[in-house]
Formats: structure tokens, C-alpha cells, sequence
């Protein structure tokens, strides 16, 4: 919590603010409800946009997808092809620039495919696949034009190499989705003082200190459950981006 009258973080189960010595009992309950107000107008306005996005998929479906498929799809894929032509084609620059510009152009699009449009990781993993797919088939064309060579692979190597290329585009949208959930759990917000925290959180809770009362109890129940939760999603976006990085780079490893 922060205190009003200094604003310095302190201890929710204080009775003063170590910082400016000010008496906290009487602010309490205010903090407490202003909490609450707050991550209540947050989960609001996070069920709105949901509303409208699903608004508008019902009423306007062809204008929905066609912004979609257009923001989403082809703004990615285009630049993944212009960056392919520019760093293999223009520059003939190792394949490694390329790996990494596929990783970081995919990786925006998830995140604001979540932010901005509301939707789940399963659009995200939709998505990625298509870009992947769509990105590849159109690299493997160019390089068979220049080159003169078959647009499809020709051996096992080629074709794993191909299709961990597509993954690593893919999974570098979905860690832009999990970014962005994690940026929401992180940002400034207050426990919901109306919630229940799960049986498990109230054991730890129990557990790791001192015996408070009730409510004290609860919030730092609440408190454990919701830093689990943002450690699984942080966990969940290191494990999309090194699975991204490594399936991205792995054929220039020569592994």
C-alpha cells in the first residue's frame, strides 16, 4: 500500500508509516475501499472491450476479419518478406539478421493483438501459425524465382528446418501476447478486497508469518495468489521466447 500523506510503500498490515511516522488505523478503511473501487473499474473496463470485440464479430463480421486478417496478418508477413528480401536478396547478409528480424517484427503484433484488441493466446497461436506459414511460402518462392531452384524442400532437413522456422515466427507472436498479459498484471493495481483467494494461497499465507486478523490474513493471501500468478505468466513468456530464439537459430547452429 502506499501512504497518503508521504506516498511511500508500506507494510498492509502497519499501523504507522515508517516513513513519516503518520497514523495509518484511521486511513485505512478509505485505502482499503479506494482499492477496491479501482480494480473493480480496471475489471470493467476489460469486460467492455471484450463486449465490443464480440459485438463486433457478431454484427460486422466481414469488417471485423478484413481489419483483422489486414492489422494482424498481412502488416507482419509483408514486413517478414522485406526484411528477408533486404537482409538475403539486397544485402546477402547471414541469415542470422534474418532469424532475429523474425523474432522481433511478429512479436509487436502479439502483444497489441491482445492489448489493443482484447483477444486470447489462442488467437495469438492462430495467428502466429498463419504468419509463419504465409511468410515462409512466400520466402521460399522468392528464393526459388532467383534462384531457380524448387519452391518446396527437398529433403527431411530441409523440410524440419522449414517448419521450425514457421514455429519460431509463431511462437515469437504468442510471446507477444503473453508480454502483454504479464504488462497488465504488473501494472499499479489493488487487491479486490471482495475476492476469495484459493484454499492453497490461504495455507501459504498462513504459514509465512505471523497469525493477523482475518482480513490481513486474506489480502496477503490474495497478495501470494496474485504474485503466482504473475510469476507462471512471466514464466510462460521467457519459455515462448527462448523456444522462439531457439528454434529460430537452431539450423545456424548446425544442430
Amino acid at each position: 500500500m502506499e501512504c497518503p500523506f508521504c506516498f511511500e510503500d508500506f507494510n498492509d498490515e502497519a499501523l504507522a508509516c515508517k516513513n513519516c511516522g503518520r497514523d495509518l488505523r484511521l486511513v485505512r478503511p478509505l485505502i482499503n475501499e479506494n482499492q477496491v473501487l479501482v480494480a473493480q473499474i480496471e475489471e470493467l473496463q476489460l469486460k467492455v472491450e471484450r463486449a465490443r470485440a464480440a459485438i463486433a464479430r457478431a454484427t460486422a463480421p466481414a469488417r471485423f476479419w478484413s481489419i483483422h486478417f489486414a492489422c494482424y496478418v498481412v502488416i507482419p508477413v509483408v514486413l517478414l518478406i522485406a526484411a528477408h528480401f533486404l537482409i538475403v536478396v539486397v544485402l546477402d547478409r547471414s541469415p542470422l539478421y534474418l532469424r532475429i528480424a523474425s523474432v522481433a517484427i511478429p512479436l509487436p503484433f502479439g502483444f497489441a493483438l491482445l492489448w489493443l484488441s482484447h483477444h486470447g493466446i489462442r488467437w495469438s497461436v492462430f495467428d502466429g501459425i498463419l504468419i509463419g506459414l504465409l511468410s515462409v511460402g512466400a520466402m521460399l518462392t522468392v528464393v526459388a524465382f532467383i534462384d531457380r531452384v524448387p519452391i518446396l524442400p527437398e529433403s527431411v532437413r530441409d523440410w524440419r528446418e522449414t517448419l521450425e522456422y514457421v514455429v519460431s515466427i509463431a511462437l515469437a507472436n504468442v510471446t507477444g501476447s503473453v508480454v502483454a498479459i504479464l504488462t497488465r498484471r504488473m501494472l499499479p493495481r489493488t487487491l479486490d478486497t471482495g475476492g476469495s483467494p484459493s484454499p492453497a494461497a490461504m495455507m501459504i499465507a498462513q504459514s509465512v508469518g505471523r497469525h493477523v486478523g482475518d482480513q490481513a490474513l486474506r489480502r496477503r493471501a490474495q497478495k501470494i495468489e496474485n504474485n503466482f500468478g504473475t510469476i507462471a505468466t512471466a514464466a510462460a513468456a521467457v519459455a515462448a521466447g527462448a523456444g522462439s530464439v531457439y528454434t529460430g537459430i537452431r539450423a545456424l547452429t548446425g544442430s
